[in-house]
């Protein structure tokens, strides 16, 4: 993922995102993880929802782009951010919850299921998986990056060999029904 890695293209990123508000999914996410949980954000990427997540949770960022964590690590002084591959997710502490928004889709089905597995390690038992997906029928690369738009049933169908699912909330991304967040719990 050379393109986050390029200031430039994190710069355009950062500007693309400047009008971002993930309320509605903060609300979602609420209902199920109790104030002062522990959080690991797989790709935190400029760190937009860090200033929600932060003043409600006990937040560690990740990122695999060494920009973004620079940047990160410069706005958000208080908060520890690591570099972190969202599939082998090498780390051995475990959370309340790991949440992604919009991370996941640059993962191959056989990359996602691995990051699954693992984040069923690292999320406590009776712990929240809290993470957002495009809905749709394609698969691009642009730039060098993967996008995977994922069959609805089939994505909660795969959550579910891992997850027992609390709660699935359609929202618009761009387009009506784009998108999903799926909040999960760890039985193991």
């Amino acid at each position: 993922m050379e393109f986050y890695n390029d200031p430039k293209k994190v710069d355009e990123y950062e500007k693309m995102c400047n009008e971002y508000d993930g309320s509605e999914l903060y609300e979602v996410l609420s209902k199920h993880l109790k104030e002062n949980s522990t959080l690991l954000e797989l790709g935190c990427g400029p760190g937009n929802d860090i200033p929600y997540l932060r003043n409600h949770y006990s937040v560690t960022g990740s990122d695999l782009s060494d920009e973004f964590l620079k940047r990160c690590k410069e706005r958000f002084n208080d908060i520890q951010f690591i570099k972190l591959d969202a599939v082998s997710i090498n780390m051995k502490e475990t959370f309340d919850c790991v949440f992604s928004n919009k991370v996941l889709h640059h993962l191959t089905l056989e990359e996602l299921e691995k990051s699954l597995k693992r984040q069923q390690s690292i999320i406590k038992p009776k712990g929240i998986f809290a993470h957002t997906f495009w809905i749709g029928d394609k698969e691009f690369t642009m730039e060098g990056m993967l996008f995977v738009f994922h069959n609805r049933e089939r994505l909660i169908q795969l959550i579910s060999k891992y997850f027992t699912i609390l709660e699935t909330y359609d929202y618009k991304e761009f387009e009506d029904g784009d998108s999903i967040f799926v909040i999960a719990q760890n039985d193991r």
